[in-house]
């Protein structure tokens, strides 16, 4: 793994999960200052962290997970933070007529049993417009089954359930019952 790899993944804790843990101040959308997440991250001794890695970083993650301000004084991840206070900017919008949301045969046993695809310990549950990027997010737990589920979004809105994206496209709601599930993908077998 290359080091920018593995920053990113540190950056991702950080503006996601635990900004407290390397000192950092983070305002109530998530944004904390980039001269002081590139000081604390250096004075930290476990990468060595200069704006113009940072602005690459950003660049180059294939989800779009981070957003700098113009001018780079200011940065935050768009989504999927365990935060409590953490408020993150969404766009209220009616959504597209379906949504896909990337998960394993196993989680997809639990969403049975619950009834709903809950948020977990995020803000939100987290869709795609792009049936190939919710792949993407299925694919991500490794030795497990991926699947994808295909959410009848346009219903979902109709019956009055909020929907909300971010900047990088993703499309957020608070939890999503069983009975807006239109299909159950599984991936085909090489």
């Amino acid at each position: 793994m290359k080091k920018n790899d593995k920053f990113s993944m540190y950056l991702s804790f950080l503006l996601r999960h635990q900004p407290w843990s390397a000192g950092l101040d983070m305002d109530r959308h998530g944004w904390v200052s980039v001269e002081q997440l590139i000081r604390q991250v250096n004075a930290g001794g476990r990468y060595h962290i200069t704006l113009e890695e940072l602005q690459q970083i950003v660049a180059e993650d294939r989800k779009g997970r981070y957003r700098l301000s113009p001018g780079a004084e200011r940065i935050k991840a768009c989504q999927g933070h365990s935060i409590p206070w953490v408020e993150p900017e969404l766009e209220y919008l009616p959504p597209p007529a379906y949504l896909y949301h990337g998960t394993t045969a196993a989680a997809l046993e639990e969403i049975r049993k619950s009834g709903a695809i809950l948020r977990m310990e995020r803000h939100a549950v987290h869709m795609q417009a792009e049936e190939k990027k919710a792949w993407q997010s299925a694919r991500r737990w490794r030795k497990q089954v991926p699947v994808v589920l295909k959410i009848d979004a346009e219903r979902m809105h109709r019956d009055g359930l909020c929907f909300g994206r971010t900047e990088n496209d993703v499309w957020c709601t608070e939890r999503v019952p069983t009975s807006y599930l239109s299909e159950v993908l599984y991936q085909p077998q090489a």
